[in-house]
């Protein structure tokens, strides 16, 4: 795997773990904290979207 590829699955393996960490302070009823992070997540899940076709690496969702 190119690193290309392996740079984008690692994202997307930490994107998984943002939101299971998110889910998780939810179910806690750490809402604002929870806020928190759903932000950071909708952050970075809208720079990867902008991004153009050619820069996203294919193994992103």
């Amino acid at each position: 795997m190119d690193p290309f590829n392996s740079s984008g699955l690692a994202l997307q393996k930490n994107l998984l773990a943002l939101r299971k960490e998110r889910d998780r302070l939810k179910a806690l009823g750490k809402l604002e904290e929870a806020l928190q992070l759903a932000r950071q997540i909708a952050q970075i899940e809208a720079v990867v979207e902008r991004l153009p076709q050619g820069a996203k690496p294919p193994t992103l969702q």
